[in-house]
């Protein structure tokens, strides 16, 4: 598998980590995206795709679900910016 393959399955795979995190955790993706014109949520995407607990967020996601957490994981770098906006 080439280079660019790659880097285009792990977008894909952070994409879908960060659009289930927001899901359970309950965040309004229209009001967070707004925020300072999009940079907020500009930053907490190049967080979610240079994470290194991919795996620790897949299992954090599939043990709970079906519920909705207060917070989202102690790991996750994003941790603070879905508290703020859910």
């Amino acid at each position: 598998m080439g280079l660019v393959q790659r880097i285009g399955l792990r977008l894909e795979r952070q994409s879908h980590l960060m659009s289930m995190m927001m899901e359970r955790l309950g965040v309004d993706q229209e009001l967070a995206g707004q925020e300072q014109l999009g940079l907020t949520m500009a930053h907490a995407v190049r967080s979610c795709i240079f994470c290194r607990y991919s795996a620790a967020c897949e299992e954090w996601l599939s043990a709970g679900a079906g519920r909705t957490p207060p917070a989202g994981p102690e790991f996750c770098g994003n941790r603070e910016f879905f508290s703020a906006h859910s």
